[in-house]
This record gives C-alpha cells, sequence and structure tokens, in this order.
C-alpha cells in the first residue's frame, strides 16, 4: 500500500469535513436545535462535507481513481445548494410544496442514474470522466441558478417585511447575502479549478484546493452563523413580547391612551407641514425608527409631504439628515433597554436589533458615534457610577 499523499492543506480541509459531519448530527438528535429549518441546514453542511470529503479521498489515495474504472462519484453538487434553498424558504418562514423539492432533487437523480448505467455497463474510464466533466460544469451552472433563486427569495422578503407592522419580528438576512455573494465567489474558484489552474498543477488535485479550503471556510460559517441567528431570534421575541406586554399594561391604566391611539391614525391627514413636533410625534408614536428599512419615502406617504419637504423640516430642527435624526430614537431606545434590568439577559446584539437597527455593525457604529462610547462600555460606565 502507497503511503498516503497527507499535507497541511488537506490535513486543513478534512477538519472541516469532520467538524461539519459532527455538527449536523447535533443538529439532527438534539432535541433542542430540531427543527424543519434545521434539518434542511444539517443536510446543507453534510452535502458540502460529503462532496469535499470525496474529492479529499481520491487526493490522499485512500479512493481509486478513474483509471480503475470502479470509482463511484456522487454528485454531491447537484445538493449542497437546493438545500441551502430550502434551508433560506424555512428560515424565512415562506411555504414551498413537496414538488419543489422534487424539482430540486431531479438534476441529483439523474446524475446519480447516470453513475449507475455507466457502472453496470463498464463503460471507458476516458468517458467515464470527460462526462464526469460535463456533469461538472452543469453542476456549477446549476448552482449559478440556484443563488440567483435565494437571492431573490431574500429581496422578495426585504420588500414585504417593510410595511410589516411592530409586531412582526424582520428575520436578519444580512448574512445571508453574504454567504451568498461567498458563494458566488467560491463558483468562480470553482470555474478556474477546471480551467485556469490545471495548467499550473497538471498532475494530482492540489488545483482544487483553493475551492475546498473555501468549502471548509463556508461549512463553519452557515453552522456558527446560523445557530447564532437563531439565537439572536428567539432573544428579539422575548424582546419585542416584553414590550407589548409593558404596553398594554401602560395602556390600562388611563382611558386616555385609547384617544390617543385613535388619533395616531389620523396623524397623516391632519399634520401640519410647519410642525416638525407632529412630524416627530408621529414617528415616536408609531415607533416607526424601529423598522430597520425606514426611509423618507414610508414617512412623505403617510404624511402626504413630499421627501424633499421633509428632510428640510428635519434637518432646520434638529441640524441632523434623516438617517441621522432617526438613529438617535434607535440609540436611545436601546440604551434604555440596555439599562433596564428586566433586559439584563438579552444580548446587547439583540437589543440593538429590537431597536431598529439592521445589523451589528450599524448599531455599533451609530451608538459609538452618538455616545462616544460602544454599547458595552456605556453600559460598564453608567453600572460603575
Amino acid at each position: 500500500m502507497n503511503s498516503l499523499n497527507l499535507n497541511f492543506y488537506n490535513i486543513l480541509i478534512v477538519l472541516g469535513i469532520v467538524h461539519g459531519i459532527i455538527f449536523s448530527f447535533i443538529l439532527f438528535f438534539n432535541p433542542k436545535l430540531k427543527s424543519k429549518t434545521n434539518i434542511f441546514l444539517a443536510l446543507t453542511i453534510l452535502a458540502l462535507c460529503f462532496s469535499n470529503l470525496q474529492y479529499w479521498l481520491l487526493d490522499v489515495g485512500l479512493s481509486p481513481g478513474y483509471e480503475n474504472n470502479n470509482l463511484i462519484f456522487i454528485p454531491f453538487e447537484f445538493l449542497m445548494v437546493p438545500m441551502f434553498f430550502l434551508f433560506v424558504k424555512s428560515y424565512l418562514k415562506n411555504d414551498f410544496k413537496k414538488h419543489h423539492i422534487f424539482l430540486l432533487l431531479v438534476p441529483f437523480s439523474s446524475a446519480i442514474f447516470y453513475q449507475i448505467l455507466t457502472d453496470l455497463a463498464r463503460v471507458n474510464s476516458k468517458v467515464i470522466e470527460f462526462f464526469n466533466l460535463v456533469i461538472e460544469y452543469g453542476s456549477l451552472l446549476f448552482s449559478l441558478v440556484i443563488i440567483f433563486l435565494v437571492f431573490k427569495n431574500i429581496r422578495d422578503y426585504e420588500k414585504k417585511v417593510a410595511n410589516d407592522s411592530f409586531n412582526e419580528i424582520p428575520i436578519t438576512v444580512t448574512w445571508l447575502k453574504r454567504i451568498l455573494i461567498f458563494g458566488f465567489f467560491l463558483c468562480i474558484l470553482w470555474l478556474l479549478s477546471l480551467t485556469v489552474f490545471e495548467s499550473y498543477f497538471p498532475s494530482g488535485y492540489y488545483q482544487y484546493y483553493p475551492l475546498w479550503i473555501g468549502i471548509s471556510v463556508l461549512i463553519y460559517w452557515i453552522a456558527y452563523t446560523s445557530i447564532f441567528q437563531n439565537s439572536i431570534y428567539e432573544e428579539r421575541g422575548e424582546i419585542r413580547n416584553r414590550i407589548i406586554k409593558s404596553r398594554i399594561t401602560k395602556d390600562q391604566d388611563t382611558s386616555k391612551n385609547q384617544n390617543k391611539l385613535l388619533e395616531i391614525d389620523e396623524l397623516s391627514e391632519n399634520i401640519n407641514p410647519n410642525k416638525f413636533s407632529e412630524i416627530n410625534n408621529l414617528i415616536l408614536k408609531r415607533r416607526l425608527y424601529l423598522k430597520p428599512k425606514l426611509s423618507l419615502k414610508m414617512i412623505s406617504k403617510q404624511t402626504n409631504l413630499s421627501e424633499g419637504y421633509l428632510s428640510q423640516i428635519i434637518n432646520s430642527n434638529t441640524d441632523n439628515n434623516f438617517n441621522e435624526y432617526i438613529n438617535n430614537m434607535r440609540v436611545e431606545n436601546a440604551i434604555k433597554l440596555l439599562l433596564d434590568d428586566d433586559y439584563f439577559k438579552y444580548t446587547i446584539t439583540a437589543i440593538g436589533l429590537e431597536s431598529g437597527f439592521n445589523t451589528k455593525t450599524s448599531f455599533y457604529n451609530a451608538f459609538k458615534k452618538i455616545t462616544g462610547h460602544t454599547p458595552n462600555n456605556y453600559k460598564k460606565l453608567v453600572q460603575n457610577h
């Protein structure tokens, strides 16, 4: 038996594979993590792992090559992106039917059927190698199409949640977009591995190392970010419920609040364009600043004032542009939650997102710009005084 072709890079790759498989089985069998969304997440990670594993076995010499005509090649490439598509659909709470799953699995099933036929017919290894290359290019194109469809689903979701009420918690999708961009980058690496890199590495599988390492990074990224985002979403649900309950309690303390709530709906028709306070009250009472996608256009529709005139009113009364004006409200809301003992157990990220910021980064940047401190430091400073 020949010695194994082990090196730093394929050891790094196999560590990612092992880690991904363990993580997937935790998702499958841990009752606290068991859900339809996590099942699709686990299947996505397993498809990535087994795709890398298959090629890794070839690279280190534990699997026979094409020349022996007995290589069992399973096209996991046709499963990776479809499983991620189903994960995103489930994560965004979008319905999908069984026939959608069937259609997504047709390419994978067809490729498996082809593999069985070529194995039974004992087709020449050169022919098999050629058709496997055709399948590889086909799976690359298929992956790009699914990436586009996933991005379209995310964009449709963003348009939908822009008009949702306060009671609806928007799901953070920025990390999904970043993964899609990284996935597109991997597709480019994939194409380069099949074309350009091959001329630099005529023997072995070294031309695929950048791609395989990239997939290993993707395994870690999807696994941990998805669990973290799910945890943040659950925290936001708890925070939102606490806020709603506290508002209901306050409303029950005085009957005047009922009249105030009715007056809010009339503000858009009766607003005085010369009074900044009425515009300010509209945003505060309707808690519009908690909408991550809030824009001048949305305020314009509710006040029947032009975007330019609204911007002028806000700027002349606050010396801030619209984004700065709204971020001040959001930071003020975040400070109240950060210093409230009822919200002590929740992460700062969850509080920032519940205050209307779209990402952790935008929250931290705005908070530091307005207060001169990071949220963590601000909380410590106040608690120590």
